[in-house]
């Protein structure tokens, strides 16, 4: 019988030090991922800046840049909810379903969770650029399920559209930043958890419980060798 009792607090020692050291290095995973962000984050503020385009608080939705127009709108007049659409060079792009917007929209804070505009400026060169950020799947949809499919068009001044396809697991480092406020969160490229509220009290919590369950397996682990040692005398 105390042999078995002994296997078993054996076995719990091994477990909770292997759950110590994998909670540990979860951590450190995550502080090293945290450390890239916030360098990343760091390096484009200094390389770009953003260019207000409100008027009166708000964005028109038409906007010229360098000759190219674009335009948003919502397609079914007199219904609480319409499809978007949004349109460059009068040429339909794009039909966002299933958004709550008012037919009478004038600005576009009421498109804000489906579509946004954005301008920026490259610092050291002083180009600009205008960015369109879509999100193409449905409001319906969590992050946390299917991938989320966005768009962006990027016009540079010499009025040639780039456009881009792409799910928060496959953007890019600059898309990244150009579908920040469309996710329902902040999404980082390397790691979310700097901008999600409560990150680093779970990362401190994460962290004691590793140092407590190595701390605890170990003890244990001593205790039972210090007993078989006694028994062996």
């Amino acid at each position: 019988m105390a042999d078995l009792t002994k296997k078993r607090f054996r076995y719990i020692s091994y477990i909770l030090f292997i759950a110590g050291v994998l909670s540990i290095t979860l951590v450190a995973y995550f502080l090293v991922q945290s450390l890239r962000e916030t360098l990343y984050q760091n390096r484009f503020d200094k390389q770009y800046d953003f260019i207000s385009l409100e008027e009166d608080g708000d964005v028109y939705p038409i906007q010229v840049f360098h000759g190219v127009k674009l335009n948003t709108f919502v397609e079914e007049e007199g219904k609480k909810k319409g499809n978007i659409i949004f349109e460059i060079k009068d040429e339909k792009e794009a039909e966002l379903k299933g958004y709550n917007v008012p037919s009478d929209s004038e600005g576009m804070n009421d498109f804000t969770e489906a579509i946004q505009y954005k301008e920026v400026v490259e610092k050291e060169t002083g180009k600009e650029s205008f960015i369109v950020a879509m999100r193409l799947s449905p409001p319906t949809e969590k992050i946390n399920s299917n991938p989320i499919n966005y768009r962006t068009y990027s016009i540079n001044e010499n009025g040639v559209i780039k456009e881009s396809n792409f799910t928060t697991k496959t953007k890019t480092k600059l898309e990244t930043q150009w579908i920040r406020g469309l996710t329902g969160e902040k999404v980082g490229y390397y790691s979310n958890l700097p901008y999600q509220k409560g990150g680093a009290v779970t990362l401190i919590f994460l962290f004691l419980f590793g140092v407590a369950s190595g701390l605890t397996g170990i003890w244990l682990r001593r205790g039972i060798l210090t007993a078989e040692r006694k028994q062996a005398a």
